[in-house]
Parts: structure tokens; sequence; C-alpha cells
């Protein structure tokens, strides 16, 4: 299948498709509206938290039902 349009961020798992939501770098923390990302010790502010970004990583027991 070929897909219709470039899709970057094209989820494969339920968990990516929560992007920051799932993420192990994620502590619920927020500044203002927007997601902070807390790798690597730091804090980052995240645009779009659905997509994620390229350092994410799946939080355990993020897509179990």
């Amino acid at each position: 299948m070929i897909p219709d349009s470039f899709t970057p961020f094209q989820a494969t798992t339920p968990a990516r498709a929560r992007g920051c939501f799932t993420c192990t770098n994620f502590h619920g923390n927020f500044y203002a509206d927007h997601l902070l990302c807390e790798r690597d010790h730091g804090r980052q502010v995240i645009g779009v938290p659905a997509t994620g970004c390229a350092f994410w990583q799946r939080e355990p027991g993020a897509d179990d039902e």
C-alpha cells in the first residue's frame, strides 16, 4: 500500500498515537498550556505533544488495556 501523502509521524502502536503523553520523559508537568519534556534532566517545552519527538520512549504499560 502506498500512502496518499508523506506522514512522518505515523503511529504504529496505540501508545505512540498518544505521543508525549505516553513517554517516559513526561512526568505530568506543564508550562502554561504546553507540555514539559524532562529528557536528560532538562526541561524542554513541546509545542505539539500529540506527535511526540525522536526521543520518545514507551512508558511501560502505556498501551495495556
